[in-house]
C-alpha cells in the first residue's frame, strides 16, 4: 500500500503519532547519510516486515546508540574548547590594590 506525502502528512498529525514522528525523523536523518548503505536499509526492512525486533539486536542497538550519542557530546566538547579564551600561560597572580586617600579631610 503505498501512500502519497499528504496522506503520510495527516497520518502525522494524529494525536499518537509520536513514535512514527520519531522513526521519520531518524529515517530522514539516517537516509542523508552516506554511510547509511543498501545493507543496513535491507535490515531495516527485515525488521519492520518481522515485526519484532529479537532481544539482542535491540540490546545491541542500545549499546551501539549510546556509542553514537557520545559521539556528538565529543564533538560538542571540541568545538566548546575551540571557542573558549585560552588562559594565559603565566598567571601573574592577584592584581595588588593601593588604597589612595585624601590627607587634607
Amino acid at each position: 500500500m503505498a501512500l502519497s506525502s499528504q496522506e503520510m502528512i495527516l497520518a502525522l498529525r494524529a494525536p499518537n503519532a509520536h513514535w512514527l514522528a520519531a522513526l521519520v525523523n531518524a529515517l530522514d536523518e539516517a537516509l542523508l547519510d552516506p554511510d547509511f548503505g543498501a545493507q543496513q536499509r535491507a535490515i531495516v526492512c527485515q525488521l519492520l516486515q518481522s515485526g519484532i525486533v529479537p532481544h539482542g539486536v535491540a540490546r545491541a542497538a542500545d549499546a551501539r546508540f549510546a556509542q553514537f550519542e557520545q559521539s556528538f557530546g565529543d564533538v560538542e566538547a571540541a568545538e566548546v574548547d575551540e571557542t573558549a579564551p585560552t588562559a594565559s600561560p603565566a598567571n601573574p597572580g592577584r592584581p595588588k590594590l593601593t588604597l589612595v586617600g585624601n590627607a587634607a579631610a
